[in-house]
């Protein structure tokens, strides 16, 4: 595999914490993890599908410091990052539940 690289600016310090803070929760590094959301971008639903059910097999219980934490890094945001449209799907939000 060649070794491409994509240079990525403009990503003010607030998404960066939480880029870093999911990383830290899935384990490996940023580049790891830029690089899965490329891919899950551009294979499309299904592999989409396949990355969020291998996902909620390893899902953590919810934790309300994590949370919490979160939610103080978008208050203090310069900027709120967008969310891609198939956020806001019924299959994102309930996943397999019927």
């Amino acid at each position: 595999m060649d070794n491409n690289v994509i240079e990525v600016t403009g990503i003010s310090e607030p998404p960066l914490k939480l880029i870093d803070e999911r990383v830290h929760l899935k384990g490996g590094n940023r580049a790891a993890y830029v690089r899965d959301l490329i891919e899950r971008d551009i294979f499309g639903t299904l592999e989409r599908q396949k990355h969020l059910t291998a996902f909620q097999g390893t899902k953590r219980s919810f934790d309300p410091e994590a949370w919490e934490a979160d939610i103080k890094v978008l208050t203090e945001a310069e900027e709120i990052p967008v969310l891609p449209p198939e956020a806001f799907t019924r299959e994102s939000i309930y996943g397999n539940h019927d």
